[in-house]
């Protein structure tokens, strides 16, 4: 500190850490005040940190181990060249449907049509079956979100009930995974069949089928690639629930790094939608069936990056 100043200013500019954001002219703080201010970015920091404190990232493929150490992640390394590939096998069908198609409905006429379905959400949101099919499918999240946040809770469950007698707290989730398959599949079909009279095969344009069976397989590709890449263990919470998962760097992951498992199950419902929409299931709400299916999705991935 300077020795002219006087000697409160002296002290106060010598507490003054080299993170506080305060100035000095002419022998004062900025402003007037006598007090250090502190930045705004700072103050909402702190608020974050009260609000939600760090969390200390034991599993799903966390940052530290058993003993609070930082594990050496393996570098991902994208594949330029098979994201290209996989790139063009989605852009190039749709060039040739939006540039050589003319038969009406034109593809222009139809994703017109698809996106002006949305002026009757309100509508969705008055339909007891589109909320039944909501909850159906809301099943499964609930179920995941308890093993992944609760998982010693879920393990402990899974030794001292009945449901012991399925196996491992893995084996439990695949078992409750094929009965929330039932409620998911169960309530579609129900919202599909009372909500319109059923799609017609040979009404599907050249266009669905196009744009629909490419969502359908690339979300399967997926899929399939992710249970080749971490097994069992990785896809239903083994990595929670006490068996180890080895930290995979290779496809899919080096196509999609977030959530590769869950963009293919929101393509996978999407293209079914494509090519089993009517303009009658357009106007109750099959698109609106499919932003749910987004919704949820987007939820779950939340909660695995959060907790």
């Amino acid at each position: 500190p300077d020795k002219s100043m006087p000697a409160t200013l002296r002290e106060q500019q010598a507490k003054i850490t080299d993170d506080d954001d305060v100035t000095f002219e002419g022998g004062k703080l900025l402003g007037g005040s006598k007090k250090p201010k502190v930045s705004c970015e700072r103050q909402l920091q702190q608020i974050l940190r009260y609000v939600a404190p760090p969390r200390k990232l034991t599993s799903g493929y966390g940052k530290l181990d058993d003993n609070g150490e930082k594990m050496k992640i393996p570098k991902l390394v994208m594949n330029r060249k098979l994201q290209f590939f996989m790139l063009m096998c989605m852009v190039l069908p749709q060039v040739y449907c939006w540039t050589q198609l003319s038969n009406e409905p034109t593809p222009y006429q139809q994703v017109s049509r698809w996106m002006g379905s949305f002026k009757h959400w309100r509508t969705w949101m008055q339909d007891p079956l589109f909320w039944m099919n909501f909850l159906s499918m809301a099943l499964e999240r609930v179920c995941y979100t308890i093993v992944w946040v609760r998982s010693k809770w879920f393990m402990k469950l899974c030794k001292n009930s009945f449901l012991r007698e399925w196996g491992t707290p893995v084996d439990v989730v695949v078992r409750l995974f094929f009965v929330n398959k039932l409620f998911q599949f169960g309530g579609l079909f129900l919202w599909y069949y009372y909500s319109a009279p059923f799609f017609s095969v040979v009404n599907v344009t050249l266009f669905q089928w196009v744009t629909g069976l490419q969502l359908f397989i690339f979300g399967q590709v997926l899929n399939n690639a992710i249970y080749r890449a971490i097994g069992k263990a990785g896809v239903y919470y083994g990595v929670r629930l006490g068996q180890p998962v080895a930290y995979c760097t290779g496809f899919p992951f080096n196509v999609f790094t977030a959530h590769p498992q869950y963009f293919g199950s929101v393509a996978t419902a999407i293209g079914v939608g494509i090519i089993m929409t009517t303009p009658a299931h357009e106007t109750a709400g099959i698109f609106g069936v499919c932003c749910s299916v987004i919704f949820q999705y987007v939820y779950m991935g939340i909660v695995e990056e959060q907790f």
